[in-house]
């Protein structure tokens, strides 16, 4: 399984409302947008109590099944460098 480039995280923050825009810049999770505090708090949906924390649960679940997605890909790299 290939995962693409190391990016950086493109939130940015709710204060800003005009060009130029200045980025967080931490390293995004693999294959999303934003780094995990961003991601975090991008998707924190839910109206009610037990929906926003059936949300928040489905978004950790998420972030912890993606940061052992990347740590795996990681030592697969790490890997690849020794057997070369």
């Amino acid at each position: 399984m290939e995962l693409g480039p190391s990016r950086t995280c493109e939130y940015i923050g709710s204060e800003q409302k005009e060009w130029p825009y200045v980025f967080c810049g931490q390293k995004s999770i693999t294959g999303k947008s934003y780094c995990a505090e961003h991601y975090h708090q991008m998707y924190k949906k839910g109206s009610s109590a037990t929906g926003a924390k059936k949300m928040e649960k489905l978004i950790n679940k998420e972030l912890a099944d993606l940061e052992l997605q990347q740590l795996i890909a990681e030592q697969e790299a790490d890997r690849e460098e020794v057997d070369v």
